[in-house]
């Protein structure tokens, strides 16, 4: 099967990037991502990126009060939110074409021109809080984040922060962190939709000038950390649960890396959805008590790692490790038959079918890749990719990726 896909159109205003990309839809997808996130940390200024992201929303010159971002975005019938993740922080909205203008003014005013209130400042670490607390409650991230501090080593620390560094964090460090980082060449901004290329590049050269976007260089300013992956065992115990919790975590490629789309098609065929090797052997032949068995890959750099996870009645924790190992063996072992193969790709290729179906989809699948220095259309690039993958393929980058250390992480109830 052949995906239909369009010209990427890219121009720097300043050392600001836009990207360009048309798609026939009533719906436009604006982000404005910047590359950096909590990597460029330190141990004073723990999810600074994550609080920043938060206290963009709480008024602009335009805009001030608390209310007022996410009121206008509602009264076009906009969606609009943010995310932080290791290397990168988005801001996105989603409007209807004939609302683009409107849109986009109320997101470029967001980055642009924030206010930052002490006040709000004030009231919006609550609510940050809560955010940790809810990680923290629940198993699989709490797990998650425990596992990840193991296996990167003393470089690692949560995105969204700890709860020290939280109630810590002041107005005046969230001033230099964006100071230090936000804009310049680290800026994209990426629209796809059913606006025109005209209208989405007057957009964007009303709000950026050239003037005023010529200096922030991450290459410049951040530290370069390099976690160590440790292998081994981690075994925790948490009150008030009844299902056990395993991630299985080995090295993963970087993103940057020519093999990770091998390594990402290995990983799906392993446990990538209902006809993956865990799953078929768990689920399906011996009927183990897990609801889902799924393996992924995180490239958020410098913390690259692929994962395996399950929840589990913790009398079968032994069973399932030993299980999760024996397919393992089995992909580093031999090729895989030609009809799992097919059939991994026709999964693949409708999933990303299915993403690019709407233009927040199909902005999520390029902007990031260029953001990153991607210079192809990585649509294109990833399609083509899954096309020429083979079972030699599968196998030596299963070999690769399994010799590296593995950290088994185990969450069980405690003993009643």
């Amino acid at each position: 099967m052949k995906l239909h896909t369009e010209k990427i159109e890219i121009k720097n205003i300043g050392k600001v990037r836009f990207l360009y990309y048309p798609h026939k839809s009533y719906l436009t997808s604006i982000k404005i991502l910047t590359h950096v996130g909590s990597e460029a940390e330190n141990d004073t200024n723990q999810g600074m990126a994550h609080i920043l992201e938060h206290m963009f929303f709480k008024g602009s010159k335009s805009r001030p009060g608390g209310t007022s971002i996410s009121r206008a975005a509602n009264d076009i019938g906009a969606k609009m939110n943010a995310y932080t993740t290791y290397d990168h922080t988005a801001y996105y909205i989603t409007v209807l074409n004939d609302e683009f203008s409107n849109g986009f003014d109320i997101l470029a005013d967001m980055y642009l021109n924030p206010l930052f209130p002490a006040e709000e400042f004030a009231k919006e670490i609550n609510p940050i809080l809560s955010e940790l607390r809810e990680q923290n409650d629940n198993p699989e991230s709490f797990l998650m984040e425990k596992a990840f501090a193991k296996y990167f080593g003393a470089s690692y620390h949560p995105i969204i922060g700890t709860e020290q560094s939280i109630k810590s964090a002041t107005v005046d460090g969230m001033h230099v962190f964006k100071d230090n980082f936000y804009g310049g060449e680290n800026c994209l901004i990426s629209i796809v939709g059913g606006v025109s290329k005209d209208e989405a590049l007057n957009a964007v050269e009303k709000f950026f000038s050239p003037l005023d976007n010529e200096g922030n260089s991450l290459k410049n300013k951040l530290t370069p950390k390099t976690p160590k992956s440790e292998g081994g065992n981690l075994e925790l115990e948490k009150e008030g649960i009844n299902e056990a919790y395993c991630h299985f975590l080995y090295p993963a490629l970087s993103n940057d890396d020519p093999d990770r789309y091998k390594q990402d098609m290995m990983s799906y065929l392993l446990g990538g959805n209902d006809s993956s090797l865990l799953f078929e052997r768990i689920r399906e032949e011996l009927g183990m008590s897990c609801y889902g068995i799924y393996s992924w890959t995180m490239r958020n750099k410098p913390y690259n790692t692929l994962g395996i996870s399950c929840g589990i009645a913790p009398e079968e924790m032994d069973q399932l490790a030993n299980e999760v190992n024996k397919q393992i063996k089995i992909i580093c072992d031999a090729q895989l038959t030609e009809d799992r193969i097919k059939r991994t790709k026709a999964s693949l290729i409708s999933s990303i079918a299915s993403r690019v179906e709407t233009s927040a989809g199909l902005n999520s699948m390029i902007a990031l890749s260029i953001l990153r220095g991607e210079q192809e259309n990585p649509i294109e690039k990833l399609l083509s990719q899954i096309e020429k993958t083979n079972g030699n393929d599968i196998l030596e980058i299963a070999q690769r990726t399994f010799s590296g250390p593995g950290l088994k992480a185990v969450l069980v109830p405690v003993p009643g």
